[in-house]
């Protein structure tokens, strides 16, 4: 082996040792989203985001895609508070498949998450949920070389009583944004908790080996083209991303109910908060 096939063979080496050490980086970042993510600290957590791009986005199943900076720092630091004393947002990541491109530059990740909420009621009252769902998230290496979320998906599994099961439980769904406000929101991409008349479909799908990054989350979440048999029998037959929700509930589309979560606490595009809120800054 001469010079320069050593040299070659060590920036190869050099550079899959970056592509190991990001899919820790990426674990940490996914960690500091979610250690965060309670009332006292919700407002921290657009650090864990890629603020630099302008097409940063964040979804929380039917909420609609809050894209852009100012968006989501809207919804973590504004619309997302939540009276302080009584409630409990614990969520948990498990189950990772981390792919990180080949250039070194993006990554693809799911996530499943158990968790735990207590929110408050329209009554004023508190109210135990078990709240379970995945994620799906695009991270970015920024210029500084720091991995940050890009994209971030939210898909509910179910929301329910902590007293009964999701089985009994499952026409107790939380739709609809958590606040009132008026924040323009791209279209929902998908939303199908759990339920007794659908199947259960396997959104997000984990994401492949890639080079380089291409489409959108969405494309490759949805099974991409190994598996793009799945994504076209749900549309197949459910026509739109909230079709198999929709005929469920029997609702009509593009219909939600009120989120009855946070209902002591809303805000407006501004910040700020509702004459009633009984919530203490």
């Amino acid at each position: 082996m001469n010079i320069k096939e050593m040299e070659a063979k060590m920036l190869k080496l050099e550079h899959e040792l970056e592509r190991t050490k990001a899919v820790t980086e990426i674990m940490n970042v996914m960690g500091r989203y979610e250690c965060v993510h309670k009332a006292v600290t919700m407002y921290l957590t657009p650090e864990t985001f890629a603020l630099t791009k302008d097409d940063v986005s964040m979804e929380v199943s039917d909420w609609g895609v809050f894209v852009g900076p100012k968006a989501v720092k809207f919804q973590f630091e504004k619309m997302m508070q939540e009276e302080r004393c009584g409630t409990m947002f614990d969520h948990y990541i498990t189950t990772p498949v981390i792919e990180v491109a080949g250039d070194g530059q993006t990554a693809r990740a799911i996530f499943y998450s158990p968790g735990h909420e207590t929110q408050i009621t329209e009554e004023g009252g508190r109210k135990a949920f078990w709240t379970w769902g995945s994620y799906s998230a695009d991270f970015i290496k920024e210029d500084d070389g720091k991995w940050k979320i890009w994209h971030l998906k939210w898909w509910r599994t179910f929301r329910n009583d902590y007293y009964k099961s999701w089985a009994d439980d499952w026409k107790n769904i939380m739709t609809g944004p958590a606040h009132d406000n008026d924040w323009p929101t791209e279209p929902i991409t998908f939303f199908h908790p759990y339920d007794e008349y659908t199947e259960r479909w396997p959104f997000p799908l984990a994401p492949e080996p890639y080079e380089t990054y291409e489409g959108t989350m969405l494309d490759w979440a949805f099974g991409g083209e190994r598996y793009k048999e799945i994504k076209e029998a749900y549309f197949k037959k459910y026509k739109t991303p909230t079709g198999a929700f929709e005929y469920a509930h029997q609702r009509k589309p593009g219909t939600n109910l009120n989120n009855p979560a946070g209902a002591s606490f809303k805000v407006f595009k501004d910040g700020a908060a509702s004459k009633d809120s009984r919530a203490k800054e």
